[in-house]
């Protein structure tokens, strides 16, 4: 279950249970990797899109379809852009390059004049896939501890590791000071969906099964169709 769509449910009850609901949707900044599959340059292949998390609609199921619109609409643009995007930074100067230019934002005040590109951070990190161990014991989670940035007090992190997805929030005291609240309402919008998710199972295991069988190809047809390409 993606993690903007928790999280644009969890927000919305956080809100309102707060009385501090927005009626514009929030919108997160969410890292994309643009790291081709198997590459192992060492050097930073990332990039940021903003997206909505529809915290305007009530709805879940229609939020839910809202975030994924925009998300595949995100993905799209992304995909037609992605190879002029530079990525030969690289990986050493990297902490020391983001760590100054994070320090001279906040020192400029800037992010209390300008707009906001996003209200907060959501990142999804896929991890390993197996059982780990720490001096013989197992270990159990594997969460995340990210950096909330000036404008953007709230960062997201789902981080998967050996079949369980750990979510780690971090947040300045001052803006989001009840964070455990915002926690609660995070696991409570996962129940939510996923209760909702399993009633549409059948209903959409019904719809497949009434899809007709794809036609047979005769191997003739087939290996004239190798011969034309």
């Amino acid at each position: 279950m993606r993690p903007r769509r928790r999280s644009g449910g969890g927000l919305r009850e956080y809100f309102i249970g707060h009385r501090e609901l927005p009626a514009r949707a929030l919108s997160a900044a969410v890292p994309v990797s643009l790291r081709a599959a198997g590459g192992e340059s060492a050097n930073n292949q990332v990039s940021t899109v903003t997206m909505t998390l529809a915290t305007d609609v009530a709805d879940p199921m229609q939020r839910r379809k809202t975030i994924a619109a925009g998300s595949s609409d995100t993905k799209t643009r992304m995909g037609r852009v992605k190879t002029a995007i530079p990525t030969d930074f690289p990986m050493l100067a990297a902490p020391w390059l983001m760590s100054g230019l994070a320090s001279l934002f906040g020192r400029s005040r800037l992010a209390n004049v300008l707009p906001p590109v996003a209200n907060l951070v959501i990142s999804n990190v896929p991890d390993i896939q197996q059982q780990l161990y720490f001096a013989g014991a197992r270990i159990i989670s594997y969460y995340p501890v990210s950096i909330p940035a000036h404008g953007m007090a709230l960062n997201v992190t789902v981080q998967s590791y050996n079949g369980r997805l750990d979510i780690g929030l971090i947040g300045c005291r001052r803006a989001v000071p009840d964070i455990m609240d915002l926690a609660d309402a995070l696991l409570a919008e996962h129940r939510k969906l996923l209760a909702l998710a399993r009633l549409l199972e059948p209903a959409v295991e019904a719809v497949e099964a009434k899809k007709p069988a794809p036609t047979a190809v005769p191997a003739k047809a087939t290996a004239a169709a190798k011969r034309l390409a």
